[in-house]
């Protein structure tokens, strides 16, 4: 069964008979790509400083290296962050994503909060 809109666009665009090669990827699962978004919003919701989501997620990826740094035009570091599509990553990759990022994110903006506390509720708030 074709996992995505890609693969079914693939899928149905092959003929019977038609010679294909196939690239074995694990699907990601829908359910933990919501846990962590649930998790940058608690993050984002109870962050001291204050970020956004979006700068959880930023964070994020800076601190699992899913980016580069780049030199700007005015010769100082910045990171470009880079993807964690369902395309970019499998499940495996992911859940090395999300196991990486979230100490660091926790540690440093929401002192005093244990990890595994953080990923608890936001479980109970993705289900």
């Amino acid at each position: 069964m074709p996992a995505d809109d890609g693969s079914q666009d693939f899928f149905a665009k092959t003929k019977l008979g038609q010679l294909v090669t196939l690239t074995p990827k694990r699907a990601r699962g829908l359910s933990y790509h919501r846990l962590f978004f649930a998790i940058l919003r608690l993050v984002s919701e109870n962050s001291n400083p204050h970020i956004s989501e979006a700068a959880a997620l930023h964070f994020a990826k800076m601190a699992t290296g899913t980016g580069e740094f780049v030199t700007d035009s005015r010769g100082r570091e910045v990171f470009v962050p880079g993807s964690i599509s369902f395309a970019a990553m499998d499940q495996s990759a992911f859940k090395d994503f999300v196991q990486t990022a979230i100490p660091p994110l926790v540690g440093r903006f929401m002192v005093g909060t244990a990890p595994d506390d953080l990923i608890a509720e936001a479980m109970s708030l993705a289900a």
